[in-house]
């Protein structure tokens, strides 16, 4: 019996030195050490519609036990814009252990321009209408990065908008991409009243744009964007001969209030005056960036 005692005792301790053996060793072959990404420059320049490829350009990976894992290298987000077209990327990789190695840099758009929202009609409704307007209908944005980003546009009303009363009311347009640059642009909504006599004789210039972008320093032909004049539902336009009414690009009145050494929105009023009287005015918008 006393044997027997001894013999499990040393099948014992004989499997506890061969247990340890075996996980030291499984422990020095063990992968325990994350890939490592390098990335040759701080900062990379690439064009809007460069892919991946450009982005990932002098970004190397290695791990200690896989060795060059380069080709497996990705992205794993990009930030929104820390200056304009400025941004940072991370890249991350995984070894066969599933070990994680990251890096991050800043990538820098060489020919960046912010989103855009136009307005192809003048946001003028009589009041009869306004319960049924969309104000969106002839407003479209599009961006360098995202493409078409009409439908994400959204207004900002204020209060006394829903009052349907013939006026002025300021409206807010905005767009954002995906890098979170923002486009906003103020314009006004017209109500007007058509049982007015006079409203119903306005001449209201019309514009083949009405919001216009430039850059801080760089002035515009407010002149090149006035195309003809409209009346009600007809319209008559100046290339054509200004058909059945006798207004012409010169009857019409320019007046720009735009600082074109600030950044911010601002407006020319193009006004026609009517020959019993009435003055319409119809107002471009123009945004100029920095």
């Amino acid at each position: 019996m006393r044997r027997l005692r001894i013999a499990v005792c040393l099948y014992f301790v004989l499997s506890c030195v061969v247990f340890a053996v075996y996980f030291g060793k499984s422990r020095m072959v063990e992968d325990h050490t994350p890939p490592v990404i390098t990335c040759d420059e701080d900062t990379v320049s690439a064009s809007v519609g460069d892919g991946e490829d450009i982005i990932l350009k002098g970004v190397t990976a290695k791990d200690d036990k896989d060795g060059n894992i380069t080709g497996q290298v990705r992205i794993s987000s990009m930030s929104h814009f820390i200056e304009k077209g400025k941004r940072t990327v991370d890249y991350i990789v995984f070894d066969k252990a599933n070990h994680a190695g990251t890096a991050q840099r800043t990538l820098v758009y060489t020919d960046y321009v912010p989103p855009k929202i136009h307005l192809t009609k003048a946001l003028r409704y009589s009041a009869s209408e306004m319960s049924g307007v969309n104000l969106l209908e002839n407003v479209t944005a599009e961006d360098c990065l995202d493409g078409d980003l009409t439908n994400q546009v959204r207004t900002t009303l204020g209060d006394d908008f829903y009052r349907y009363e013939p006026g002025e009311y300021p409206v807010t347009l905005q767009v954002s991409n995906s890098a979170g640059d923002v486009c906003s642009v103020q314009v006004d909504v017209v109500v007007t009243d058509n049982t007015d006599r006079y409203e119903i004789d306005k001449f209201y210039p019309m514009l083949s744009e009405y919001i216009a972008y430039t850059a801080v320093g760089t002035e515009i032909d407010p002149g090149a964007y006035l195309i003809g004049v409209e009346r009600g539902n007809a319209e008559y336009l100046f290339e054509e001969g200004g058909a059945n009414t006798d207004v012409g690009a010169d009857d019409i009145s320019i007046q720009s209030n735009v600082d074109y050494s600030q950044a911010g929105v601002y407006t020319v009023e193009y006004s026609y005056t009517s020959k019993n009287g009435g003055t319409a005015v119809t107002k471009l918008y123009v945004v100029v960036e920095e």
